[in-house]
């Protein structure tokens, strides 16, 4: 049964608060999308001649991934924050080595940073040359503990999007849908 526009608006405005917390969960839900393509970036990571490239790349996809995955568990405004309590028991050490992974290395040079540095001073030809040293310690791809966690998610966010949208189906008389496509080739 077709609605008048007046029917539309008034429920529309009825389930204001419903539509404004699935635009909060988009966030969430293209962040885990990010996280899962650069996981398979990791996982499908390929080396070349140039390995401090090879490095550098490894590195900006981790840390993009952790830092996706911190901002879903954080404090943040205009999304909505995923609270620890629906990481099932068996994932929850891999979540606690993200978001300390985050906390330490990516977030701020702490305790667990794998990144040690120093400065060489030598006097040579009349001047000083100063010469840095780095060390950096780094997974080679994919940790492959971390994808179910990410696995997870990606369900999770999908059921809790279409179980607001079943809720509002039912009370509104009305389905409610979300387009949705084929699995992207990435996701394995």
């Amino acid at each position: 049964m077709e609605k008048s526009e007046n029917e539309i608006n008034e429920i529309l405005a009825k389930h204001k608060k419903q539509i404004e917390q699935m635009g909060k969960m988009l966030l969430n839900i293209y962040a885990i999308a990010n996280i899962r393509f650069w996981y398979s970036c990791l996982a499908n990571f390929r080396k070349s001649d140039d390995m401090q490239k090879d490095i550098l790349q490894m590195e900006a996809l981790t840390t993009s991934i952790i830092v996706s995955y911190g901002r879903i568990f954080g404090k943040g405004t205009g999304t909505t924050v995923l609270k620890e309590q629906i990481i099932p028991t068996e994932l929850m050490i891999v979540h606690k080595e993200i978001i300390d992974l985050r906390h330490a290395k990516y977030a701020h040079h702490g305790e667990l940073s794998t990144l040690e540095k120093g400065i060489e001073v030598n006097y040579v030809d009349s001047s000083f040359m100063i010469t840095p040293k780095f060390e950096i310690g780094i997974w080679l791809g994919a940790p492959k503990h971390w994808a179910p966690l990410f696995e997870f998610l990606d369900g999770y966010m999908y059921e809790s999007l279409h179980n607001t949208l079943t809720h509002l189906t039912m009370e509104t008389g009305v389905e409610w849908k979300f387009p949705h496509g084929p699995t992207p080739s990435w996701i394995f």
